[in-house]
């Protein structure tokens, strides 16, 4: 099952958005580069892909692939050629897990982020390993993971509240429990392995539905 990314903030959470994650004012290229002057530029920077703007409006994406395919002829191959025109993008607004999903689904390694219809910034997929270890929290050799079934356990800031009561709450995070049930989801929280069995306990004690605990 693949995690959906939603770091918690404060007791009752808030989803991480774009904008907490993105890198904003990218190096891009325009439509009538040429793939030579592209190349040099995710060279320099080592990037995968790069955005095609005119002006500040995003028209495409061009990758390292869309290059290779054409060796030999690059100095005389614009951009606007060979770029994938009207990509996937985002806004800043657009939920984490939302982008991780594009980005799965579509089997791409970023999106643009554009706003009012300017290109403001772009998030890829190692921007998402980021949040992800944001998700993980203090997780070590030395934490525990509890995993809650949240459609029989109520709300997460009860079960959170619960586990500050016993030990710190190294960490906590949602993802969806399979991809066909996209309501089911699971909690987990992360503890000191030294209160894994106790925390488990209680939350069993109070009634929340403990799917597995990972000493």
């Amino acid at each position: 099952m693949d995690p959906i990314v939603t770091p918690t903030h404060g007791l009752k959470g808030a989803p991480m958005i774009v904008a907490e994650l993105m890198t904003p004012k990218p190096v891009t290229v325009a439509p009538n580069d040429t793939l030579e002057a592209a190349h040099e530029r995710m060279e320099a920077g080592r990037f995968r892909q790069v955005p095609v703007v005119d002006g500040e409006k995003l028209v495409g994406i061009l990758t390292d692939r869309d290059i290779r395919q054409h060796i030999g002829q690059l100095a005389h191959t614009r951009v606007d050629a060979v770029m994938s025109a009207h990509p996937f993008s985002v806004r800043p607004s657009t939920p984490v897990e939302k982008a991780a999903h594009l980005l799965i689904a579509n089997k791409i390694g970023s999106l643009p982020v554009v706003e009012d219809g300017k290109m403001v910034g772009i998030i890829t997929a190692s921007d998402m390993l980021r949040a992800l270890a944001a998700v993980l929290g203090d997780a070590s050799e030395d934490s525990s993971r509890i995993d809650l079934d949240l459609e029989g356990s109520g709300e997460i800031e009860a079960a959170t509240n619960l586990v500050r009561t016993i030990c710190p709450l190294l960490g906590v995070g949602t993802y969806q429990r399979k991809r066909n049930q996209p309501g089911r989801e699971i909690l987990y929280v992360l503890v000191p392995s030294a209160s894994g069995q106790r925390v488990a306990h209680a939350l069993k004690e109070y009634g929340f539905k403990v799917l597995a605990a990972h000493f």
